[in-house]
């Protein structure tokens, strides 16, 4: 098997079980075993569990990525109509698959998981945060957004999600409670207050960036706590 081939092997097998399991429960003992590969195998590639969820929230990500640039690249219009496309294709793609948020979910809902957060947050801000320079950088251009710096300005952008820390875990905890109404209503009003930041950032009128959809949340929350049922 390529090393390429392994690693993913080893991702594929060590994502099943945290979904079969949970994350807090599975050792690095049980991805060995249904992976079919040696220790020294899985060093090769990792370093610890924790490089595992990193890797599987990252890959999960890029999924949504791969969607919401497709959705972005299929629709016309100015810069801030292709923003509001990729954000609204990477929402579908959460909603259509909750398992990415069901280990991530567990991770936010217990304490003391802070340092892994960083590390979650530090994937995805890395894959992100260049996908979304360039769509500023193109808005500057076509006269969409007015700001001084597009990469500092996506850089602040994606770093609104690292302060969710604290929400996201309150409305992944209340919708894994099955309470999902409340959890979607705590979700849309945190989004709606980050939009409207984004708006300033960007130069906007109030209400162009559209980051709140109460449907995609709703559903994608109700997934995460029927999965976990």
């Amino acid at each position: 098997m390529a090393a390429s081939d392994r690693r993913e092997a080893i991702l594929d097998a060590a994502q099943a079980l945290f979904m079969e399991r949970g994350w807090e429960i599975v050792t690095i003992a049980d991805v060995l075993e249904a992976a079919g590969i040696s220790r020294g195998g899985f060093y090769h590639h990792f370093t610890a569990k924790e490089d595992l969820l990193t890797q599987i929230v990252a890959r999960l990500t890029q999924q949504a990525m791969v969607a919401a640039e497709a959705a972005r690249d299929q629709t016309a219009g100015d810069a801030l109509a292709r923003l509001n496309a990729f954000i609204a294709g990477s929402l579908r793609s959460h909603a259509e698959n909750p398992e990415s948020l069901q280990v991530f979910a567990e991770v936010l809902a217990r304490p003391g998981n802070d340092i892994l957060f960083q590390r979650i947050f530090e994937a995805n801000s890395a894959m992100i945060q260049p996908i979304l320079t360039g769509m500023i950088v193109e808005g500057v251009e076509d006269g969409t957004f007015d700001v001084a710096d597009p990469a500092l300005t996506a850089e602040v952008i994606v770093g609104l999600a690292q302060g969710r820390r604290q929400a996201l875990s309150r409305i992944l905890t209340a919708a894994l409670a099955g309470n999902t109404d409340a959890a979607t209503a705590e979700l849309d009003t945190r989004m709606l207050a980050e939009g409207l930041i984004c708006d300033r950032l960007l130069g906007l009128p109030q209400g162009s960036v559209v980051l709140s959809d109460k449907v995609a949340y709703h559903r994608m929350l109700a997934g995460l706590a029927n999965r976990a049922s």
